[in-house]
Protein backbone atom coordinates (compact mmCIF):
# COMPACT_ATOMS: atom_id res chain seq x y z
CA UNK A 1 0.00 0.00 0.00
CA UNK A 2 1.00 2.95 -0.93
CA UNK A 3 1.32 6.07 1.92
CA UNK A 4 1.52 9.68 1.57
CA UNK A 5 2.30 11.06 5.37
CA UNK A 6 1.64 15.05 5.12
CA UNK A 7 2.68 17.11 8.29
CA UNK A 8 5.43 19.07 9.86
CA UNK A 9 7.95 17.85 12.63
CA UNK A 10 6.70 14.78 13.63
CA UNK A 11 6.65 13.39 10.03
CA UNK A 12 10.69 12.65 10.60
CA UNK A 13 10.26 9.45 12.38
CA UNK A 14 8.42 8.12 9.54
CA UNK A 15 10.66 9.68 7.17
CA UNK A 16 13.58 8.09 8.70
CA UNK A 17 11.74 4.57 8.70
CA UNK A 18 10.41 4.92 5.24
CA UNK A 19 13.98 5.60 3.57
CA UNK A 20 15.31 2.46 5.82
CA UNK A 21 12.27 0.75 4.47
CA UNK A 22 12.88 1.76 0.51
CA UNK A 23 16.64 0.72 0.67
CA UNK A 24 15.80 -2.88 2.37
CA UNK A 25 13.11 -3.59 0.12
CA UNK A 26 13.01 -1.18 -2.94
CA UNK A 27 9.85 -3.22 -5.14
CA UNK A 28 7.67 -2.64 -1.91
CA UNK A 29 5.02 0.31 -2.15
CA UNK A 30 6.66 3.49 -0.84
CA UNK A 31 5.72 5.53 2.13
CA UNK A 32 6.45 9.41 0.76
CA UNK A 33 6.50 12.49 3.14
CA UNK A 34 5.82 16.05 2.23
CA UNK A 35 7.07 18.17 5.14
CA UNK A 36 4.99 21.76 4.73
CA UNK A 37 7.10 23.50 6.53
CA UNK A 38 10.57 22.40 4.63
CA UNK A 39 11.71 23.56 1.45
CA UNK A 40 10.67 23.44 -1.20
CA UNK A 41 7.21 23.47 -0.30
CA UNK A 42 7.08 26.67 2.14
CA UNK A 43 6.50 28.89 -0.91
CA UNK A 44 7.88 32.30 0.09
CA UNK A 45 7.12 31.45 3.83
CA UNK A 46 3.70 30.04 2.98
CA UNK A 47 2.25 27.27 4.58
CA UNK A 48 0.06 24.74 1.95
CA UNK A 49 1.27 27.09 -0.77
CA UNK A 50 1.22 26.51 -4.86
CA UNK A 51 4.29 24.27 -4.65
CA UNK A 52 2.88 21.94 -1.31
CA UNK A 53 -0.56 21.93 -2.91
CA UNK A 54 0.96 20.60 -6.28
CA UNK A 55 2.77 18.09 -4.88
CA UNK A 56 0.14 16.99 -3.09
CA UNK A 57 -2.36 16.70 -6.02
CA UNK A 58 0.81 14.96 -8.00
CA UNK A 59 1.36 12.29 -5.53
CA UNK A 60 -2.48 11.59 -4.58
CA UNK A 61 -2.82 11.45 -8.99
CA UNK A 62 0.25 9.11 -9.40
CA UNK A 63 0.22 6.69 -6.52
CA UNK A 64 -3.93 6.39 -5.04
CA UNK A 65 -1.76 6.71 -1.43
CA UNK A 66 -3.90 6.48 1.67
CA UNK A 67 -3.78 10.05 3.14
CA UNK A 68 -2.23 10.86 6.19
CA UNK A 69 -2.21 13.61 8.79
CA UNK A 70 0.14 14.11 10.83
CA UNK A 71 0.27 17.77 11.27
CA UNK A 72 1.30 19.89 14.29
CA UNK A 73 1.54 17.92 17.26
CA UNK A 74 2.87 19.63 19.82
CA UNK A 75 0.54 22.33 21.44
CA UNK A 76 0.16 20.02 24.07
CA UNK A 77 3.73 20.32 25.10
CA UNK A 78 3.86 24.14 24.64
CA UNK A 79 2.13 24.36 28.27
CA UNK A 80 2.48 20.94 30.10
CA UNK A 81 6.14 20.45 29.13
CA UNK A 82 7.83 22.48 31.45
CA UNK A 83 6.95 22.92 34.95
CA UNK A 84 5.72 26.58 35.64
CA UNK A 85 5.97 28.98 38.28
CA UNK A 86 2.38 28.05 39.92
CA UNK A 87 2.30 23.49 39.12
CA UNK A 88 -1.07 22.96 38.34
CA UNK A 89 -3.21 19.81 37.35
CA UNK A 90 -6.77 19.10 36.64
CA UNK A 91 -8.98 15.94 36.76
CA UNK A 92 -9.64 14.28 33.32
CA UNK A 93 -13.37 13.09 32.95
CA UNK A 94 -13.90 9.82 31.52
CA UNK A 95 -10.19 8.63 32.19
CA UNK A 96 -10.13 5.09 34.43
CA UNK A 97 -6.73 5.34 34.80
CA UNK A 98 -3.84 7.36 34.67
CA UNK A 99 -0.69 8.74 36.84
CA UNK A 100 -1.44 10.69 39.88
CA UNK A 101 -2.33 14.18 40.49
CA UNK A 102 0.73 15.82 41.75
CA UNK A 103 0.59 16.69 45.69
CA UNK A 104 2.38 20.09 44.93
CA UNK A 105 0.11 21.46 42.19
CA UNK A 106 -3.06 23.55 42.21
CA UNK A 107 -6.20 21.71 40.84
CA UNK A 108 -7.97 24.06 38.26
CA UNK A 109 -10.98 22.92 36.44
CA UNK A 110 -10.96 21.15 32.78
CA UNK A 111 -12.60 23.45 31.13
CA UNK A 112 -9.81 26.13 31.48
CA UNK A 113 -6.65 23.52 30.31
CA UNK A 114 -8.75 23.03 27.43
CA UNK A 115 -9.38 26.60 26.32
CA UNK A 116 -4.95 27.05 26.93
CA UNK A 117 -5.25 24.09 24.30
CA UNK A 118 -8.02 25.45 21.98
CA UNK A 119 -6.05 28.75 21.60
CA UNK A 120 -2.99 26.77 20.77
CA UNK A 121 -4.49 23.97 18.65
CA UNK A 122 -5.72 27.08 16.30
CA UNK A 123 -3.39 26.84 13.79
CA UNK A 124 -3.42 22.98 13.97
CA UNK A 125 -6.99 23.21 13.04
CA UNK A 126 -5.89 25.54 10.10
CA UNK A 127 -3.97 23.10 8.92
CA UNK A 128 -6.33 20.25 9.27
CA UNK A 129 -9.42 22.05 7.89
CA UNK A 130 -6.91 23.18 4.80
CA UNK A 131 -5.92 19.58 4.14
CA UNK A 132 -9.14 18.53 3.66
CA UNK A 133 -10.25 21.06 1.31
CA UNK A 134 -7.13 20.18 -1.03
CA UNK A 135 -7.38 16.65 -0.94
CA UNK A 136 -10.59 15.31 1.02
CA UNK A 137 -10.67 12.87 3.91
CA UNK A 138 -7.68 11.24 5.52
CA UNK A 139 -6.56 9.52 8.76
CA UNK A 140 -4.63 11.64 11.27
CA UNK A 141 -2.20 10.28 13.76
CA UNK A 142 -2.30 10.88 17.63
CA UNK A 143 1.02 12.63 18.48
CA UNK A 144 3.25 10.94 20.52
CA UNK A 145 3.01 10.32 24.30
CA UNK A 146 5.05 12.36 26.52
CA UNK A 147 8.27 10.02 27.74
CA UNK A 148 8.48 9.43 32.00
CA UNK A 149 11.69 9.85 32.44
CA UNK A 150 12.59 13.80 34.06
CA UNK A 151 16.10 13.21 33.22
CA UNK A 152 15.86 12.34 29.43
CA UNK A 153 13.40 15.78 29.15
CA UNK A 154 16.66 17.66 30.99
CA UNK A 155 19.11 16.49 28.77
CA UNK A 156 17.62 16.04 25.22
CA UNK A 157 14.88 19.19 25.56
CA UNK A 158 14.59 20.84 22.30
CA UNK A 159 16.63 24.80 22.07
CA UNK A 160 12.79 26.37 21.86
CA UNK A 161 12.10 24.97 25.67
CA UNK A 162 16.16 25.81 26.61
CA UNK A 163 15.38 29.05 25.72
CA UNK A 164 11.89 29.95 26.61
CA UNK A 165 13.03 28.73 29.73
CA UNK A 166 16.20 31.01 30.08
CA UNK A 167 18.16 27.36 29.86
CA UNK A 168 16.43 26.44 33.28
CA UNK A 169 15.23 22.48 32.38
CA UNK A 170 12.78 21.72 35.10
CA UNK A 171 9.94 19.30 33.47
CA UNK A 172 6.48 19.41 34.72
CA UNK A 173 5.10 16.37 36.90
CA UNK A 174 4.15 13.02 34.52
CA UNK A 175 0.84 13.13 35.33
CA UNK A 176 -0.22 16.67 34.17
CA UNK A 177 1.82 16.25 30.88
CA UNK A 178 -0.18 12.80 30.55
CA UNK A 179 -3.42 14.43 31.08
CA UNK A 180 -2.19 17.32 28.91
CA UNK A 181 -1.51 15.50 26.03
CA UNK A 182 -4.91 13.40 26.45
CA UNK A 183 -6.89 16.10 26.74
CA UNK A 184 -5.38 17.40 23.38
CA UNK A 185 -6.11 14.16 21.34
CA UNK A 186 -10.05 14.32 22.53
CA UNK A 187 -10.02 17.80 20.85
CA UNK A 188 -8.12 16.97 18.03
CA UNK A 189 -10.29 13.85 17.79
CA UNK A 190 -13.41 16.06 17.38
CA UNK A 191 -12.04 18.44 14.72
CA UNK A 192 -10.79 15.28 12.64
CA UNK A 193 -13.91 13.16 12.88
CA UNK A 194 -16.22 16.78 12.22
CA UNK A 195 -14.34 17.33 9.34
CA UNK A 196 -15.42 13.76 8.13
CA UNK A 197 -12.23 12.19 8.41
CA UNK A 198 -10.44 9.28 10.81
CA UNK A 199 -8.21 9.77 13.75
CA UNK A 200 -5.85 7.40 14.65
CA UNK A 201 -4.38 6.61 18.45
CA UNK A 202 -0.71 6.08 18.46
CA UNK A 203 -0.28 1.97 18.34
CA UNK A 204 -0.38 0.24 22.19
CA UNK A 205 3.58 -1.34 21.06
CA UNK A 206 4.99 1.93 21.96
CA UNK A 207 3.54 3.04 24.97
CA UNK A 208 4.47 1.41 28.50
CA UNK A 209 2.54 0.42 30.68
CA UNK A 210 1.02 3.86 32.17
CA UNK A 211 0.56 5.39 28.64
CA UNK A 212 3.68 6.93 28.24
CA UNK A 213 6.09 7.15 25.43
CA UNK A 214 8.36 3.94 25.80
CA UNK A 215 12.15 5.08 26.31
CA UNK A 216 13.44 3.13 23.05
CA UNK A 217 10.98 4.79 20.70
CA UNK A 218 11.88 8.48 22.07
CA UNK A 219 13.97 10.91 19.71
CA UNK A 220 13.45 13.38 22.34
CA UNK A 221 11.15 14.57 24.58
CA UNK A 222 8.29 15.69 21.91
CA UNK A 223 9.06 13.76 18.96
CA UNK A 224 9.46 9.67 18.44
CA UNK A 225 12.43 7.96 16.48
CA UNK A 226 12.70 5.39 13.29
CA UNK A 227 11.36 2.70 15.10
CA UNK A 228 8.15 4.81 16.47
CA UNK A 229 7.94 5.93 12.62
CA UNK A 230 8.30 2.11 11.57
CA UNK A 231 5.65 1.65 14.07
CA UNK A 232 3.17 3.63 12.88
CA UNK A 233 3.79 2.51 9.39
CA UNK A 234 2.78 -0.93 10.45
CA UNK A 235 -0.24 0.65 12.08
CA UNK A 236 -1.09 3.33 9.29
CA UNK A 237 -1.14 0.26 6.99
CA UNK A 238 -3.69 -1.87 9.29
CA UNK A 239 -5.66 0.93 10.22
Amino acid sequence: MAILVIGQSHVLAIQRAAKTHRETWPEEPRTRIIHTLAEPYRSEGEEFGPLARAAIADQIARHQPRLVSMLGGNAHNMISLMRPARPYDFILHGEKEGPPVAADAELIPEALVRAALEERLQTDFWRLRTLHDIAGPFLHVESPPPVMNDAFIRDRAEVYFRDYNDCEIVPASPGVRWRVWRLASRILREQVEALGCRFMPVPASVQDADGFLRFEFAADPTHGNEAYGAALIRAIEDA
